[in-house]
């Protein structure tokens, strides 16, 4: 069930860190791409996230949605589906791994400065992904806390995200912990419920065709997002446009967005850093050292939202 063919791998154990070389990185990805499930831990406290601790072996059985394996880490399952022919939002990605570790190790940061700026961090933001696929990405963040994650793919992609997202809901309940009635002969068969912590916000599933008006002003109405994630959408050159324009609609003047691809199509590769300044006012190409992933054909940019784009909506912000 844990490690055989085409079942349920593990990442952080399948995966060697960025020291090792691309070869053995190559075949984990390969054995990942074709597993039924991918199991991957996700670091949610304040230590690991400083640390930059991805989880340990995790040898533990999982059950859909697992609770902590170790203190500060809980651990997602997402199915997989190599059958979407007609989508590639069946298969969790290298540009999605990359992503979610730059969000590991930068969230915090990125929250904190220009033009976020929301002084208590990733529980004051709104996150959307684009190409959501598998959902890998966007439940990682939403286990750490985002004050609302809206999930999206074209609409074909749409069952396996949902299935996904109900099969980690657990990650999203409340944590409670039972206690004996008080004066109660049988206080142990007893028991009552005490919530100890909040929930997360579970994360919402949307279609978004990015060509599609309705759909677009359907996930923007769900914003202004203070933080856009999206992978592996860069294929089409006709669709960069599109996809640029639907990260401007969905974004405000606190946004960032982080696009984490790899070059499927030169012309539309091409295309994407040419114009991603256009979406929010900048962009920067990541460079490779700050990103930091074994796999080095995955490309980062990070696009900033400018005061000449959204001055109106600037100029209404008030003080957090």
């Amino acid at each position: 069930r844990l490690m055989g063919d085409g079942e349920t791998l593990h990442y952080q154990s399948v995966v060697p860190g960025a020291g090792a070389d691309g070869a053995a990185a190559a075949e984990g990805f390969f054995d990942l791409a074709n597993a039924r499930c991918v199991r991957y831990t996700v670091a949610v406290g304040e230590r690991e996230a400083r640390e930059g601790r991805g989880g340990g072996e995790g040898d533990g059985e999982t059950n859909e949605a697992s609770g902590s394996s170790r203190a500060g880490e809980v651990e997602l399952v997402v199915e997989q589906d190599q059958s979407l022919h007609d989508s590639c939002g069946g298969i969790v990605w290298e540009s999605a791994y990359a992503l979610e570790q730059y969000m590991r190790l930068n969230i915090g940061r990125i929250c904190a400065s220009p033009p976020v700026k929301r002084k208590r961090g990733l529980s004051r933001c709104k996150v959307l992904e684009l190409g959501a696929g598998a959902g890998l990405l966007g439940l990682a963040v939403a286990a750490r806390g985002a004050k609302a994650t809206v999930l999206t793919d074209h609409p074909n992609a749409m069952p396996l995200l949902e299935r996904n997202v109900r099969r980690n809901s657990a990650l999203f309940e409340p944590v409670g912990k039972k206690r004996k009635k008080r004066g109660d002969a049988n206080a142990d068969a007893e028991t009552t419920t005490t919530t100890t912590s909040k929930s997360k916000s579970k994360p919402k599933c949307m279609p978004l065709d990015w060509t599609n008006d309705a759909h677009v002003d359907a996930v923007a109405r769900e914003g202004p997002f203070e933080i856009i994630l999206a992978t592996d959408v860069v294929f089409n050159e006709t669709l960069v446009t599109p996809l640029l324009a639907a990260i401007r609609a969905c974004g405000g003047p606190r946004t960032i967005a982080y696009v984490c691809i790899q070059e499927r199509c030169a012309a539309a590769f091409n295309a994407f850093r040419r114009l991603a300044s256009s979406a929010l006012g900048t962009a920067r190409e990541v460079p490779r050292e700050e990103l930091g992933f074994v796999d080095e054909e995955c490309v980062l940019f990070e696009l900033k939202a400018t005061m000449d784009v959204f001055a109106d909506a600037r100029r209404e912000l008030s003080v957090e």
